[in-house]
């Protein structure tokens, strides 16, 4: 028989599987802008990552959130832009099976609870 899975850790599969799997599709979706708008919406984003490092909670998010903007806006260099497309690629498909994990996890330890 299966043992119940706790609430806290429910809680913490489901949002880092949620988190992962939409982390993984804007990234996905950012590697496909033309450079304009990748220096735009990349700047925008690396913004948003430092003002959201400040405090101590959302620091790892804001880092993360930071490099991808910096990554993001990078794919307009003619030089590097090769490479920081192929980073957000694999970045994206990284957070989508790390997201797809922690949702069969949070499906696993959900129907033990039943």
């Amino acid at each position: 028989m299966n043992e119940m899975v706790p609430r806290k850790a429910l809680v913490k599969y489901g949002s880092q599987g949620v988190g992962g799997v939409v982390g993984g599709v804007v990234m996905l979706a950012l590697g496909g802008l033309n450079p304009i708008a990748s220096l735009i919406v990349g700047g925008s984003v690396a913004l948003i990552g430092l003002v959201l490092s400040r405090t101590k909670d959302d620091r790892t998010a804001g880092l993360v959130a930071t490099a991808a903007g910096i990554i993001t806006a990078a794919t307009a260099i003619p030089f590097i832009g090769g490479l920081a497309g192929t980073l957000l690629t694999i970045s994206g498909v990284g957070l989508l099976v790390a997201g797809g994990i922690s949702l069969f996890k949070f499906i696993r330890g959900y129907r033990s609870r039943m």
